[in-house]
């Protein structure tokens, strides 16, 4: 597949180069280990005919790739964007190597990147993940640098109703039509740790870099960026109840240390698709894969993404999760960190807060608390509510309609499908009610599957 890119880019030796090449990622598809592969043998890729500029990286070798590039676009800093591009050009061009960029922000910034290249040779590649791994991916990562407190089992349910283009691969659509087909190579992802093959090689060789040579280059190379393993993972959920109200800066050396014991736990692993009921994945995978369609009809090399991984089982999932290690290694790493955060922690508790995260993270650092008796607090009517209810045209469908959608957002399925099936009885052919019945009965569903523990295979007799 990769020989087949290469012969019809034409890019039999480095003489025939385009102008730039673009890496766009997609999002948590091996950006982090490209990245920093190219930033550290930029010299190597030199010799091979690319220009690769540099960037910074962090600690554990994680960076956003060319940020000059893709956060002024991102902040619609267009003419900025296309003087840092015309900079690197030059400078490209006066050595006689070809433009080489990676940085997974561009994925969504087609519009913009086409207007600035109007008038070059450009080359896109791009590498895409099974969807459900990409949203384990997500929840990992909104957790990780995003502050999250939502357990796995509680995101769920939120994400048949959210936009999934980006899951999907749809993004690659619009490159290949702005672009052309055949100047865009888009292959499949899978995980070093899913036996998937080293994303630096395939890249290497996507660039026309010899096999032999590509491995050579690569050697035994580290994962770069690997998803926290799960008892980092809980530590940071825990944590992040109290951090945002720390210096942001703190909030990033938590990142570092977690990060940096999560790729040295050899012995653990992250959240995977066998942490997910048959049910579940089952559910989520006729969701996102139905809209995958167009991309692997275009794309058929992206056919194996579609296809799902191989699911292990060969561990109890739900098992106790062991937070003395996570913890233990951001003492060492940051002991002023935990003595503000205990610091703050205290502070909470004795204005009264109570909810069970919190108490949880109380209890892993060892601080004394009385068990939570605060009621939750439910998010209340949205403006746009408001504004329904106060119409004079309003009538009991609408009122019945805005109580299951405020009863849905917080949380209460069931009841919320009680009143949106008595708007329905006084509204029958109402699309918005419709629409809003069968979101909740998909997200009932899945909670009742997520909630449902997965029966537990028979032991197998010994010999």
């Amino acid at each position: 597949m990769i020989k087949r890119i290469i012969r019809a880019w034409g890019r039999e030796d480095k003489r025939k180069l385009p102008d730039v090449v673009l890496h766009i990622g997609a999002p948590k598809s091996g950006s982090s280990a490209i990245q920093r592969f190219c930033q550290t043998n930029r010299e190597a890729l030199a010799e091979w005919g690319y220009y690769y500029p540099e960037h910074s990286l962090d600690r554990n070798g994680v960076s956003g790739g060319h940020t000059q590039l893709a956060g002024a676009l991102l902040n619609g800093k267009q003419a900025q964007a296309e003087q840092r591009l015309s900079e690197w050009l030059q400078h490209a061009r006066e050595s006689g190597l070809c433009l080489l960029l990676s940085a997974e922000a561009l994925y969504g910034k087609v519009a913009e990147m086409h207007a600035i290249t109007r008038e070059l040779d450009v080359r896109v590649i791009g590498f895409l993940r099974h969807p459900v791994d990409y949203l384990l991916g997500n929840h990992n990562q909104g957790i990780k640098r995003h502050m999250g407190t939502q357990r796995l089992n509680e995101q769920l349910p939120t994400l048949l109703s959210q936009p999934t283009q980006h899951l999907v691969g749809l993004p690659l659509l619009k490159w290949a039509d702005a672009f052309g087909d055949e100047y865009c190579a888009f292959l499949p992802y899978r995980s070093p740790r899913q036996g998937g093959e080293s994303i630096e090689q395939r890249f290497l060789q996507v660039l026309g870099i010899p096999e032999a040579e590509a491995v050579r280059l690569v050697g035994d190379v580290a994962i770069t960026n690997r998803s926290y393993v799960k008892s980092a993972l809980e530590l940071k959920r825990l944590l992040n109840t109290v951090l945002p109200e720390l210096p942001d800066s703190l909030a990033h050396r938590v990142d570092w240390s977690l990060q940096g014991y999560s790729d040295r736990a050899e012995g653990e692993q992250g959240y995977t698709m066998a942490d997910l009921s048959q049910e579940v994945r089952e559910r989520l995978e006729h969701h996102l894969l139905q809209q995958m369609t167009p991309v692997v009809t275009r794309f058929p090399a992206l056919r194996e993404v579609a296809e799902s991984p191989a699911v292990s089982v060969d561990r109890e999932v739900g098992a106790w999760l062991d937070l003395a290690a996570p913890l233990t290694a951001l003492e060492k790493d940051a002991p002023d960190i935990l003595i503000q955060v205990r610091g703050t922690a205290v502070a909470h508790r004795d204005s009264g807060r109570g909810d069970y995260a919190f108490c949880k993270l109380l209890d892993v650092l060892g601080i004394e608390f009385n068990e939570p008796c605060a009621q939750a607090k439910f998010p209340g009517l949205s403006a746009q509510q408001r504004t329904v209810l106060e119409k004079e045209t309003s009538r009991e469908a609408d009122f019945l309609r805005e109580l299951a959608v405020l009863l849905e957002r917080q949380g209460l399925l069931e009841d919320a499908l009680f009143a949106i099936e008595r708007a329905q009885a006084w509204r029958p052919k109402g699309p918005g009610i419709q629409n809003i019945k069968a979101r909740i009965e998909e997200r009932l569903s899945m909670q009742r599957a997520v909630a449902s523990p997965r029966p537990r295979q028979a032991p197998e007799a010994e010999s």
